[in-house]
């Protein structure tokens, strides 16, 4: 190599350009630091990486075009090189950034063009050409390789967006099966289990217990003269009423394997697997005690002054080869007798 006694422009040359990275890898290190950076100022952060990329092209680049003329032919083919590999290897490191990088390839590459062009000789000529070219052909490929990470994030943020979508779908019809089970489950009036939901816990209930020998008490309830008192009163009162007769039956559950339910009118049922009929007998005599002792006037009750019910109940040990339709038939028929003895009171059938 020939620098003709130039040797400090070199040296100045390389600490510069050791000085422009050192300020660079400062800045990414306070970047990194950052713990929070929900309200960082990322368009600042680009500003200053693309400040950065071209003050380093043009440190590349200037200091290239001002060696150039005092060094030998083969060393400036050696710096061609290393400028060209140098511009090509930034193609994936840069890529993401179609500005940023356009900026480094100009900074770096156009000083040692135009110098080029200034030596005005054949080959001179050839090599800025070289560089016109290599300029256009990394301008078009960064482009398109910008593009294509462009159109991969798109697809992959919209991907995610459809799952989403999806997932968001997916609850929604979770949360509408969920809710119109519970409708199709639920007495709309009084919110205790309707009909449909009595039965089928009735035979899930049967299921659990077939073998075990376990006693199943059955409560059926039924508000004595309610058309009467419906007409009399008015159906906003009465469903007041029923309401009310809800909440008592709701306030003896004890387990979740128990259930009280509105069966149709003002026909109440309480089931209650494992409950001796003994027990059973007690709470049935609490809850009509407890309507008593409300005293709801019903003037048109022909079994006293105040509202009443006629109550029925059953218990049955669920033994191999017994059906539900036992016990059932068992509480209908106590609760029949119960309104052809007068009403306001409880009769029991055990199995």
């Amino acid at each position: 190599m020939s620098i003709q006694g130039r040797e400090y422009w070199v040296v100045g040359w390389f600490g510069l350009l050791c000085l422009v990275l050192l300020i660079r890898w400062r800045g990414l290190q306070r970047f990194l630091s950052i713990r929070d950076k929900s309200f960082y100022p990322y368009r600042l952060w680009h500003q200053r990486f693309f400040v950065g990329v071209a003050i380093t092209g043009l440190v590349l680049g200037g200091g290239a075009a001002i060696l150039m003329p005092y060094i030998t032919s083969n060393v400036q083919i050696i710096l061609h090189a290393m400028l060209l590999t140098m511009c090509a290897g930034a193609i994936a490191y840069l890529s993401t950034s179609f500005g940023v990088y356009v900026s480094y390839m100009v900074t770096m590459m156009a000083p040692v063009t135009i110098w080029l062009f200034l030596q005005n000789n054949p080959t001179s000529y050839v090599l800025s050409c070289l560089y016109i070219f290599f300029m256009i052909a990394g301008w078009i490929s960064v482009k398109r390789m910008n593009q294509l990470v462009h159109d991969a994030l798109y697809y992959r943020y919209d991907n995610e967006a459809l799952i989403e979508d999806l997932q968001r779908l997916l609850e929604s019809v979770s949360q509408t099966n969920k809710a119109l089970e519970k409708i199709s489950t639920t007495d709309e009036l009084t919110g205790l289990s309707n009909y449909r939901a009595f039965r089928v816990h009735l035979e899930d209930t049967w299921r659990q217990f077939q073998g075990n020998n376990l006693p199943v008490s059955l409560i059926k309830l039924n508000i004595d003269y309610y058309h009467e008192f419906n007409a009399h009163y008015g159906l906003d009162t009465g469903d007041r009423y029923l309401r009310q007769v809800a909440t008592m039956l709701s306030n003896q559950i004890s387990h979740q394997s128990q259930i009280a339910a509105r069966l149709h009118g003002a026909e109440f049922a309480l089931l209650l697997p494992g409950i001796s009929c003994e027990n059973a007998r007690q709470i049935a005599e609490d809850i009509m005690r407890e309507l008593a002792q409300q005293e709801i006037e019903h003037a048109k009750s022909r079994v006293g002054p105040y509202l009443t019910m006629s109550v029925g109940l059953g218990s049955q040990n669920v033994k191999p080869g017994s059906s539900s339709r036992e016990l059932l038939g068992r509480v209908d028929t106590a609760l029949k007798l119960a309104s052809q003895r007068g009403r306001n009171r409880l009769e029991v059938l055990e199995g």
